[in-house]
């Protein structure tokens, strides 16, 4: 981590900074001159890890964006009353958990906790279950430096100790916030989850963005002198926040904010912090609170765009997209943040992202002492899979692939002419069977292999989590997909593959007839998937895919190949099967199965094409 360093002066954090520019900009030829030094010290960003960078000691969140706190008291004392006395003389703050600050990208568990059973009376007591109202909040945070001192930091001081800034999402239970906030403030309804951005932008980097705050200056009330800032003002850090539901390609930006819409800026937090003479550990970490601006859409929480719940948030620009009022399951909130200024380039801080997953679900730890540990796809690259352009095993893995938007190379094995029973392919897959994918661990520069598409398909969805789930969220769903899944993959596709139907025609010369036997066991598959298809239309879930959503997941992954495959062996998918005809359709045009079609594949015949 970098604790070591922030526990250095500003002027070393300073001469390392400059010594870095000379270096990366060529004033300096150390690493041009060196491929070595480069291989040793460049990498590729899809080959690293990202991880929190700084060990963190304590984390306190503030609440210091006045445009933010009126509009929450609006909706709960009302316009006249909105902020408490005591808002305008000092930065509110409360301490959080710094065991729950995570990197971007980790997913965020809905919590449980204590709700109040009747919303309208607080008398009624509390229930436990899971929270209904998660929201997001948009927020920069920045990092302690220097060495501990034990007494009351001055202005000067104060700025002198801030290291550097980060974007931050402080996710909030808002309905267990309702019933536990009064009289000590927010507790278990924020301490579950906090995500930050894994780069630090420096202090120094932010100088030629300086601005004033929306406020302006503090002069109604002037804030007792040791709060009161000679260069009162803040940093252009214009910020945004996208959402990306489950069946959404790319995310919608709900709302754009700025760091300027502060009334009490960084050194005034710190300063007050440690007003009492609160040691300031170099690793500390400080929020900003929600960061808010006047208008609609620059509300940093869904608790403000929804204004508690009255309204829907769009995420479509048409407005005829899905819609929110708080985060459901499976959503992905990623925040952004640069400054830009003529003469100055740009200053980005990356992403802070994080998707929602049920209540209940388990996430592993990022660290890992083996691969299949954490399952950070930024780790793997070189991504090769053995194929044949119509094994419909390997068309499965195709889709997920394409859904996962993941580069790889075809390797073709042909099962006709007995690839597969070679060595060398053994060696990869002992039973001599399609799919096969292999890929290189970037850290270690292991060679890794997997095999069966059910499992090759729920690694990619653990190894890519920020990615389109192709596995359902909810846990319910999750089992009905598995089920659906397995009618293919263990009770239809065995019984009519190329193996299987060459050993029943040698054992039997025949005599059974093995097309009839294959249709048959197509016929059995489809009649039972299609009957799951229909009762989850009379449970509600009429979209156009298999599962009855509005986006394809893993049950389309395996149905489409095994149409194909009943075509192929004289079934009349389109006069027995008409439900199952109708999800092909939705899903023929849709970009996953467009590229993963065995047509497309660079070993498919051209006479295969020709006929097509």
């Amino acid at each position: 981590t970098l604790n070591p360093f922030l526990q250095h002066p500003p002027q070393v954090w300073l001469k390392v900074r400059r010594n870095l520019q000379d270096i990366l900009s060529g004033k300096n030829d150390l690493l041009q001159s060196n491929p070595a030094l480069q291989a040793a010290v460049l990498h590729d960003l899809s080959s690293v890890q990202m991880n929190i960078p700084v060990a963190i000691g304590d984390y306190t969140d503030f609440y210091s964006s006045r445009e933010h706190a009126t509009n929450c008291g609006t909706m709960f004392r009302g316009k006249e009353n909105a902020l408490h006395p005591n808002w305008l003389h000092l930065p509110v703050g409360y301490h959080s958990r710094a065991s729950t600050v995570f990197c971007s990208g980790r997913p965020i568990v809905r919590p449980h906790g204590q709700l109040q059973k009747d919303p309208n009376d607080p008398k009624e007591g509390s229930i436990y279950g899971p929270c209904k109202l998660l929201d997001f909040e948009l927020e920069v945070a920045f990092f302690v430096g220097g060495a501990e001192c034990h007494h009351p930091l001055t202005m000067q001081e104060a700025k002198e100790r801030i290291f550097g800034f980060v974007l931050m999402n402080d996710w909030s239970a808002r309905d267990v916030q309702k019933w536990e906030y009064v009289p000590l403030g927010p507790f278990t309804s924020k301490n579950f989850a906090t995500t930050i951005s894994p780069w630090i932008v420096t202090t120094a980097a932010l100088e030629a963005f300086k601005v004033p705050t929306s406020a302006v200056k503090q002069d109604n009330p002037v804030p007792l002198e040791y709060l009161q800032d000679p260069d009162y003002s803040s940093y252009d850090i214009q910020l945004s926040v996208g959402i990306q539901s489950e069946s959404m390609n790319e995310a919608h930006v709900v709302c754009r904010s700025n760091f300027a819409n502060l009334y009490w800026n960084a050194a005034q937090q710190l300063v007050h912090h440690s007003v009492t003479g609160c040691v300031m550990k170099a690793g500390d970490l400080l929020g900003s609170g929600t960061i808010s601006g006047t208008r609609e859409d620059t509300f940093g929480s869904m608790l403000e765009l929804s204004w508690r719940g009255t309204k829907l948030v769009h995420l479509s620009s048409d407005g005829k997209g899905e819609t929110r009022k708080f985060l459901q399951d499976g959503d992905t909130v990623i925040m952004k943040g640069f400054c830009s200024k003529p003469g100055h380039g740009r200053v980005g801080f990356g992403e802070c992202r994080g998707k929602v997953l049920p209540a209940g679900s388990v996430v592993n730890a990022t660290s890992a002492e083996t691969w299949t540990d954490g399952l950070n796809g930024n780790n793997f690259k070189n991504f090769n899979l053995y194929s044949l352009w119509r094994s419909s095993s390997t068309w499965r893995v195709r889709i997920a692939l394409a859904a996962k938007n993941i580069p790889f190379s075809i390797k073709s094995v042909d099962i006709f002419k007995g690839d597969n029973k070679n060595e060398w392919f053994l060696e990869k897959n002992a039973i001599g069977q399609l799919p096969v994918l292999e890929f290189t661990d970037s850290k270690t520069g292991s060679v890794h292999t997997l095999t069966q598409s059910v499992a090759i398909i729920e690694f990619l969805d653990r190894c890519f989590p920020e990615r389109k789930s192709l596995f359902p969220i909810d846990p319910s769903d999750r089992i009905s997909a598995i089920e659906m899944v397995e009618i293919i993959n263990s009770g239809t596709q065995p019984l009519q593959n190329h193996g299987t139907l060459q050993h029943l025609e040698e054992i039997t010369n025949d005599e059974v007839g093995v097309q009839q036997f294959c249709q048959g066991a197509i016929r059995k598959g489809l009649h039972a998937f299609q009957r799951l298809v229909d009762k989850r239309i009379t449970l509600g879930h009429t979209g156009p895919y298999a599962m009855g959503g509005f986006s394809p997941n893993v049950v389309d992954c395996f149905l489409i190949p095994q149409l194909a495959n009943a075509r192929r062996h004289g079934i009349n998918v389109e006069q027995e099967f008409p439900r199952l005809a109708s999800i092909e359709k939705s899903c023929s045009g849709h970009e996953w199965f467009v590229k993963a079609h065995p047509l497309a594949q660079p070993d498919a015949p051209p006479e295969a094409k020709a006929t097509h």
